[in-house]
């Protein structure tokens, strides 16, 4: 049985570790200049209502401690020596503590994928391996513990040409992880904070569903007496959500994979989430990506012209082309939860831009978004691929009108056994399959690893968008 100063100090570390995940929410925020976003909103309150309950735990455990002080006997040696084993006081020596690990988003699943490749694909090897390096990461050596037991994987897959893969004489693709050697992540916690869609509080719906909508509202008259009564009608439509997904496959060879150092695992994470994020933030608002049917959703901006831009750099004029992306919302009663969206460049010009007295001319704006005007601002560098030759896109969005199917899971898997088209334009389709040049990865000694999303985007009603295509970002 724990004493109350134990009880009492298992609860001061766990208020601690709370507390200290309470700041790290608060200065991501901060660095970052937003708000946050639901899920952090979710966790801190969580976190506030967990660390209330303990500090009250505390003062009851002390106020007992402090009653026992009171009431607490002295005990003579004939009474110790008589004493059963069973109440002899837990001494030092008896206890045994555990260490639970506080591991950056993406490491743990480095540290599995790194014990999996090293072993070729055995998961009885792998368990052993994990064991040995990493105990105290309890959840690698579960997970591997199970599929050695017989756990069911994901049936491996097939792809296509051109793209070699990475080894360890290449000087760029990929020597260099010899020496720093990483892989792997823990995508969706780590990825979701740094795209677009992560800052956005836009419409969650499931896939795969078809929502009703009502695109007019009738009209009605004043009808005398005796008089027939107009007849209205009412206009429908229907909004389907796909399941669409993003996807990426690498290759490296399993002397770079076996001979890499674990201690750089963080720099393959970072590399495969950066492609990722790329791919879905480029596309989220490009007015040049057409819905494809059941492989990929259109771009926000697809099929909306945009507005003119400012004059000149005048704030006056800035604020004019402001207004303009507004007016189109004065007869469609769009806006319960507006949001800008643009490149760090426009925000940065906002936020240092001064008016001829020398004020602040946007306060609440920061290089890396704020607030303008109390609207947020958000931002991202891949938009920068989506303005005119004049500058970057001004957008601003009803995010209460943009539905988001996100099943908010990336998967990786790995294989050697599989054979690969080696090619960044696979032309292999299951359904309608043909004859193509293959690569095997046990044959070649290499492992082939492959990281998907499901999610999928579109408007719930049109006119929820509107923008400046060239928008000034420099003086």
């Amino acid at each position: 049985m724990k004493t109350y100063a134990e009880h009492i100090a298992s609860l001061e570390a766990t208020r601690a570790e709370k507390s200290e995940r309470m700041k790290q929410i608060h200065k991501a925020v901060m660095d970052e200049g937003r708000t946050m976003n639901t899920a952090e909103v979710e966790e801190f309150e969580t976190l506030q209502g967990d660390i209330k309950a303990i500090n009250a735990d505390v003062d009851r455990t002390k106020a007992l401690e402090d009653q026992d002080k009171l009431t607490a006997k002295p005990v003579d040696d004939k009474t110790k020596a008589n004493a059963p084993a069973s109440s002899t006081p837990l001494r030092g020596a008896d206890l045994q503590l555990k260490t639970v690990e506080k591991l950056e988003p993406g490491i743990a699943f480095a540290r599995y994928a790194i014990c999996l490749t090293k072993a070729k694909g055995r998961h009885d090897v792998a368990q052993k391996l994990a064991e040995r390096h990493y105990p105290q990461t309890e959840s690698v050596v579960k997970t591997l513990k199970a599929q050695a037991e017989g756990a069911d994987l994901s049936e491996m897959f097939k792809t296509k040409t051109n793209i070699p893969a990475g080894n360890t004489t290449d000087t760029t693709w990929a020597a260099p992880l010899v020496y720093a050697q990483t892989f792997g992540g823990d995508f969706i916690n780590y990825l979701r904070p740094k795209t677009l869609i992560g800052q956005a509080q836009f419409r969650p719906i499931p896939f795969n569903v078809r929502v009703g909508g009502q695109t007019s509202g009738g009209t009605a008259n004043w009808v005398g007496q005796g008089k027939a009564k107009p007849v209205t009608k009412f206009d429908f439509n229907a909004t389907s959500s796909s399941f669409t997904k993003v996807a990426a496959i690498a290759v490296i060879t399993q002397e770079l994979a076996r001979f890499s150092d674990p201690s750089a695992e963080v720099l393959v994470r970072d590399s495969l989430a950066d492609c990722v994020i790329a791919k879905i933030d480029g596309d989220l608002f490009d007015p040049d990506a057409a819905a494809v049917a059941n492989v990929s959703p259109a771009g926000l901006l697809n099929g909306v012209n945009p507005v003119a831009g400012p004059a000149s750099q005048d704030p006056d004029d800035i604020r004019c082309a402001l207004l303009r992306l507004w007016a189109p919302w004065d007869s469609t009663f769009l806006g319960a939860r507006p949001a800008y969206y643009t490149t760090p460049a426009v925000a940065r010009n906002l936020a240092f831009k001064r008016d001829s007295l020398g004020n602040v001319a946007f306060p609440g704006v920061t290089p890396f978004g704020g607030t303008l005007d109390g609207i947020p601002l958000r931002v991202s560098q891949y938009l920068a691929n989506n303005g005119g030759s004049g500058g970057s896109p001004f957008i601003l969005v009803d995010e209460s009108e943009v539905y988001l199917a996100d099943d908010g899971n990336v998967t990786l898997d790995q294989s050697d056994q599989v054979s690969l088209e080696m090619s960044d334009a696979p032309a292999s389709n299951s359904g309608t399959p043909t004859a193509s040049q293959s690569v095997s990865m046990w044959q070649t000694n290499s492992v082939a690893f492959r990281a998907e999303r499901f999610i999928w985007w579109g408007l719930r009603r049109s006119g929820a968008v509107q923008w400046i295509d060239g928008f000034p970002g420099a003086c």
